[in-house]
């Protein structure tokens, strides 16, 4: 969308994506891969046990093969969101009051914000391709993709 008043201009890009679901690996990772071995959510202290029986998160053990490590849609989750990837805002001088310099000066800011409830850091996730073949199988599977950095840039643009 771009706007303009007089001389300022406003551009904003705005993305998203509804009715996709995305494979949470990095849940798994932090949950449950090699319980005993690091730091983990707190939400595990929620974790099911026979007094916490109404619990949404499995059963913690180290000792069964068929808890927690089998794939399972206790790992799918909504991958929709809505994000502003891009605003910018500008004011264009006159071009008579700078002896025919034309001069703009933005400020701009990306991937200011994203709505959504996956609980991942990012739903934007990425094609990630680890094997050789020309199939990919790990579309739709977040792998713990770090997200895009928020950014600002303040700029001049002039024309002579």
């Amino acid at each position: 969308m771009n706007f303009t008043y007089k001389n300022f201009d406003l551009g904003l890009f705005f993305n998203g994506s509804f009715g996709n679901d995305i494979y949470n690996l990095t849940k798994y990772k932090t949950y449950f891969f090699n319980q005993a071995a690091y730091n983990k959510e707190t939400a595990l202290l929620n974790a099911w046990t026979p007094e916490n029986s109404g619990s949404s998160i499995a059963r913690l053990s180290l000792d069964d093969p068929n808890n927690n490590v089998r794939p399972s849609s206790y790992y799918v989750e909504n991958g929709s969101y809505f994000k502003l990837n891009n605003a910018q805002i500008g004011y264009t001088f006159n071009s008579e009051s700078l002896s025919g310099i034309e001069l703009r000066v933005y400020g701009q800011a990306t991937n200011l914000f994203t709505i959504t409830n996956y609980s991942g850091m990012n739903p934007q996730i990425g094609l990630q391709n680890y094997s050789s073949s020309n199939r990919n199988l790990d579309i739709g599977v977040d792998r713990g993709i770090y997200p895009p950095s928020r950014t600002f840039t303040l700029g001049i643009n002039a024309t002579f």
